[in-house]
Order: C-alpha cells, then sequence, then structure tokens
C-alpha cells in the first residue's frame, strides 16, 4: 500500500506578482505537481496535515480552484484533510463537504480510511490540550498520528522548538501511549525526528511562503505499508522556465542596484 503525505500547500497565498507567474498560481502549481502520483493512480491514500489555505478566509476564486481539485483528486483515491494554524477552525467552510472519499476532520477523530487507522488531531494552541485530544483520537489504536503541530526538536532557520518553552510545543508526554509514527505538518522546511518511541516526519510546504525557506527542498512524503512500514522524501520539480527569477536579499537600498 502507497500513501502520499503533503501539508502547508497555503492555497490562496498572495503578494505582488512575478514575471510570469503569480504567488498563487505557484502555490497551485505546486498543488498540481504534489498530488500528481495519485492523479496517475500510483497511491492508495492521500494525507494533508494541514494549512491548506494560507488564511481561514481564503478568497472566493482559491476556494474554487481547489475544490474542484478535490473533487477530482477524491474520485480516484481516499483524501484526508487536516486543519492547521492558518485554515482554524474553519477549514470545513472553505472545502468541498459531502464528496465521497473526502474526509475533512473536526477536532480530534478517529478515522479508518483504506484499511488505514488514522488518529487526526487538528492544530491547537495549547500542547496540554493537544496530548488529551490526542488520546482520545487514538481511541484503542492507531497506525498513525496525524497532526499540525511543533514537536520539540522541530527545526526552523536560527531557531529550535522546544516542549515547555512554547505554549503549543508538544513533548513526548503528549503523545499516546504506543504511538510510533506522526505525519505532521506546520513546520516547513522537511525534517524526521525521534520523540521518545515515535518518529516525528515533516514533509515540509510544497512552495516558498518565505525568504527564510528560500534553497529548502520542496515536497511530499511517500509512505509505504508493506511487511514494515518505510518513507521517502519525494522532490517537486522545478518551476518551468517561465517561473519567477530567482529572490535576492538585500540589506541596503543602495543594493538593488547591484542585482
Amino acid at each position: 500500500m502507497k500513501i502520499l503525505h503533503l501539508s502547508d500547500t497555503h492555497i490562496g497565498r498572495s503578494a505582488k506578482p512575478q514575471p510570469g507567474w503569480s504567488v498563487e498560481e505557484i502555490h497551485l502549481w505546486a498543488w498540481d505537481q504534489a498530488v500528481a502520483p495519485a492523479m496517475r493512480g500510483e497511491v492508495d491514500l492521500v494525507l494533508h496535515t494541514g494549512d491548506v489555505f494560507d488564511r481561514s478566509r481564503p478568497p472566493a476564486a482559491a476556494m474554487a480552484a481547489l475544490a474542484l481539485r478535490l473533487r477530482e483528486l477524491a474520485r480516484r483515491v481516499p483524501v484526508v484533510v487536516l486543519g492547521g494554524n492558518h485554515d482554524r477552525a474553519r477549514l470545513h467552510r472553505s472545502l468541498p463537504m459531502g464528496v465521497p472519499n473526502l474526509y475533512v476532520v473536526r477536532g480530534a477523530q478517529h478515522l479508518r480510511v483504506a484499511g488505514v487507522r488514522l488518529a487526526c488531531v487538528n492544530y491547537l494552541r495549547c500542547a496540554q490540550a493537544w496530548g488529551l485530544a490526542a488520546t482520545q483520537a487514538w481511541g484503542g489504536g492507531a497506525d498513525f498520528v496525524l497532526a499540525h503541530q511543533a514537536f520539540d526538536g522541530a527545526r526552523v532557520p536560527g531557531f529550535s522548538f522546544k516542549a515547555g518553552r512554547q505554549r503549543d510545543t508538544v513533548g513526548e508526554a503528549q503523545l499516546p501511549v504506543g504511538a510510533k509514527w506522526v505525519l505532521c505538518g506546520h513546520i516547513h522546511p522537511r525534517q524526521s525526528l525521534s520523540l521518545g518511541a515515535a518518529q516525528v516526519v515533516h514533509p515540509g510546504s510544497t512552495a516558498m511562503t518565505s525568504m527564510a525557506e528560500e534553497g529548502q527542498a520542496k515536497g511530499t512524503v511517500m509512505w509505504s505499508l508493506e511487511r514494515e512500514i518505510t518513507w521517502a522524501y519525494q522532490d517537486l520539480p522545478p518551476l518551468p522556465a517561465a517561473g519567477p527569477p530567482k529572490l535576492r536579499v538585500v540589506e541596503r537600498p543602495r543594493q538593488l542596484a547591484l542585482i
């Protein structure tokens, strides 16, 4: 069995247009590339671990564009979508509901989809509350925990998350007893970390959302459930040549003349 794990697609993100592309188009292009294996029938389940949209009230055009894509995707494979901190509790209002094979998580839920047991918890601002919700979603056991949190030891450029230091950073004590695999969003640089007996795997964002992400690989994670569970990062292809020019960081206005 193959599972495609993606996260932090930030559909509807807007900024100043780039030559040949708008930021909105880049994020939709990244979505299309990320789910391409599922559209080709190469996976059995798609899991999205949050920040589907860039904000809780996405533009109507962004909702319409993603609704069309999700309906097409769900015709081919079951899709589970988690809410992130950008989506907040409004995700179910921004996605098409009642679509067969499309599961939009509300709060904390235990789902069994395509024979896989999932303990799903949307983003919560409090790690202790997350732990209680995760234990509830875990129930009698699950194959995977789906989360959109920072976990103890996660890293972004210039900063490491530590349980107890940030209110929403989850530590080993909050994980359900017996949890082995945590499929997680929220952290944009792809990474995996060990937390007690569990492995937390972040696919990272599918497109750059800030200058801090320049140079980071973007993509998804492909999971294989055979005799044992294995996973591997999958890179998205580079933007076509008509895409935006490489971004540059300048510290003083006069440096613009040198670019």
